[in-house]
């Protein structure tokens, strides 16, 4: 008979649907990190798990099988969903679809589980939604290896008054003279502030971004992202396109 310890949080990511009445899920645990499931029978109108198997419900699922492809064979909600609309919604479809593309299975990542966690709580509140976003992309970053490090290429402190370019696997350049031509550009001071996850200056939030796209890139290839599609798609006099644009 399962234990309660045989069950672990989850956050379902994905799904799609798999044969006739089943669905393959792609799931964010606290204990085993990504997990691909079967979920047998979840697309027939008398399964239990239909109207759980949801994004953005806190889960409690049992997994079984020694293959990556798991059987998913126990499944709670802990709570009630989190309801995003408008841009709280694109920004959870976008933290999805990172993970889904980025994260392997089978790698534990308790610290990134805690900051989409935490994504999930804050995304409805306006000026808590940028902040928000961006210490997820960090922490994704950090948990697949590349972690951002606020020193220079010569591993000596960021000097508030210096402008710097990120070079890839070896960091911030300090910049001597004038930036050329269409160079992203990262202020010294900026960058700081992101070191002490102080996120009031408008400039800073916008420098986040264009960095942590910069650092995103290269992991996500040339396929576009379709959360980002969607949008720009979107036709709301109450966006604002600065999070995900």
């Amino acid at each position: 008979m399962p234990q309660a310890s045989d069950y672990q949080p989850a956050w379902l990511l994905h799904a799609r649907p798999y044969l006739e009445t089943s669905a393959l899920a792609w799931l964010l645990t606290l204990e085993d990190g990504r997990v691909n499931a079967v979920v047998r029978g979840v697309r027939t109108k008398k399964s239990r798990y239909r109207a759980l198997l949801q994004p953005f419900t806190p889960l409690l699922i049992r997994v079984e099988g020694r293959q990556e492809l798991k059987k998913l064979a126990g499944l709670e909600a802990t709570a009630a969903p989190h309801w995003l609309q408008g841009e709280a919604l694109i920004c959870g479809l976008y933290a999805n679809e990172l993970l889904s593309r980025l994260l392997l299975t089978g790698q534990a990542c308790p610290a990134l589980f805690r900051d989409y966690s935490l994504l999930l709580q804050l995304v409805n509140i306006p000026e808590q939604r940028e902040p928000a976003l961006r210490r997820f992309e960090l922490s994704l970053l950090e948990h697949l290896g590349y972690p951002l490090v606020f020193t220079d290429t010569q591993g000596q402190p960021l000097i508030a008054q210096s402008l710097y370019r990120w070079l890839p696997e070896q960091g911030f350049l300090a910049m001597q003279g004038l930036a050329e031509p269409n160079a992203q550009v990262y202020s010294g001071a900026n960058l700081l502030a992101i070191a002490d996850d102080d996120w009031r200056d408008k400039q800073t939030r916008q420098l986040a971004k264009r960095l942590t796209r910069q650092l995103l890139r290269p992991l996500l290839g040339s396929k576009p992202l379709h959360s980002r599609t969607l949008f720009l798609k979107m036709k709301k006099p109450n966006l604002q396109p600065a999070l995900l644009e």
